[in-house]
């Protein structure tokens, strides 16, 4: 128990990291961003209340990786001396919630270490051998390629992005294993119980939390949000990311708590990333759909025109 107790310090910690605000919550009014677009000024900040600063940005490079990684773990080792009130019920929620799943944890273990492995454990043996860090950099590095080949920005910049957003989730999350030191639930091929499946922090382990479930989130974060407006994005990257998430767990390889807190640090991680360095696409109404309601209908009237004519035409238009 005490070394639970520790573990969800920890996690409060680590919580602190971040303070997910609602996207684009300070932008200005839609027709301003238009008309700032259409006249090529400066990029319009996108404050979402992560970001460390909000100085003007430059288009990324590829050179600037290991600097932007250095100043991600600075202000994100620091974030957590840096407690707001608005921090307080999202990471009163996530301990809540680990510590839930760490009561669960030991008899979800010992009950899969107890079951032979059957289809299900080799189809997630087979999802986690496609993923992990060298898919995740693989797929951010394709991003990159393909836009510079391209000279497609929004692609070039995702890969920049992603590539960082699994880094940082790499570095956040050895770090954390190696202070935890949770064993996995079984050894080689599902068989082995290892530590008897109880789920104990401190013995020597490297589990908590799920590395493959941290950067298959922060990776697909990245995508969805820089592909926001292609509605179809998201479902698939999130579903990847859950699948991966999950097969960690049916292959005997995690604990439930482990994805858990390796999922909400990756996506959150990607989300920090996104806001702070990605630029503005230029703004059009298909990216704010939903900005302001008119419920009353604008009537255009044509000017009358030179022959007299009494015939007009009306023109109910409304804005969603």
């Amino acid at each position: 128990m005490r070394s639970q107790f520790v573990v969800l310090l920890i996690v409060l910690a680590t919580s602190a990291w971040f303070c997910p605000r609602p996207l684009h919550a300070q932008l200005p009014p839609l027709p301003d961003r238009i008309a700032a677009s259409a006249a090529h000024s400066e990029p319009v900040p996108k404050d979402s209340g992560l970001a460390p600063t909000s100085s003007g940005q430059r288009p990324l490079a590829l050179r600037e990786l290991p600097r932007n990684l250095l100043h991600d773990q600075k202000f994100l080792w620091l974030r957590p001396f840096r407690l707001k009130r608005s921090d307080v019920p999202w990471a009163a929620a996530l301990v809540g919630a680990t510590a839930a799943l760490i009561a669960t944890d030991r008899p979800v273990g010992q009950e899969l270490s107890d079951s032979p492995p059957g289809s299900g454990y080799a189809f997630s043996r087979r999802v986690s051998q496609f993923s992990g860090w060298a898919t995740d950099l693989g797929v951010a590095g394709a991003f990159y390629l393909v836009g510079h080949w391209r000279s497609d920005a929004r692609a070039r910049e995702t890969g920049l992005l992603a590539a960082q957003a699994v880094l940082d989730s790499i570095i956040i999350v050895e770090i954390l294993k190696t202070v935890t030191q949770r064993p996995r639930p079984t050894r080689a091929a599902g068989r082995v119980r290892n530590h008897n499946a109880d789920g104990q922090f401190f013995a020597g382990g490297r589990a908590f939390p799920s590395g493959h479930a941290a950067q298959a989130w922060a990776l697909a974060t990245v995508i969805a949000q820089q592909y926001r407006h292609q509605r179809w994005v998201a479902p698939i990257a999130y579903g990847l990311a859950g699948m991966v998430s999950v097969a960690r767990v049916t292959q005997r390889k995690h604990f439930p708590a482990d994805i858990f807190v390796g999922s909400v640090l990756g996506y959150l991680i990607g989300r920090y990333v996104y806001h702070t360095y990605a630029h503005d696409p230029p703004a059009t109404p298909a990216d704010f759909p939903v900005q302001s309601r008119r419920w009353l209908p604008q009537v255009d009237l044509p000017a009358p025109n030179l022959r007299g004519d009494t015939a007009a035409t009306i023109t109910l238009t409304w804005q969603f």
